[in-house]
């Protein structure tokens, strides 16, 4: 996920974040996003309240939500 220099969460998390060509992003553990923790069987957001701008406008449930989990094989 990529994370716009201004956003809030760069100050609040930046122990998350990585430099890729010069642009910060979310590190990646095995391609799943670095801040997606397992919590009872599920995937969770360890930052929801403060997730970058790029989460937010990314509708939880959506259509490229689904798309997304099924690729990470997070959901069947």
């Amino acid at each position: 996920v990529e994370v716009g220099p201004r956003d809030p969460f760069v100050r609040l998390h930046p122990d998350v974040l990585t430099q890729v060509d010069g642009r910060l992003n979310i590190g990646r553990n095995d391609g799943i996003c670095g801040c997606l923790e397992r919590q009872d069987g599920s995937w969770v957001c360890s930052v929801y309240p403060d997730r970058p701008r790029t989460c937010r406008d990314f509708e939880r449930g959506g259509v490229n939500c689904v798309d997304a989990r099924v690729r990470l094989g997070l959901t069947p």
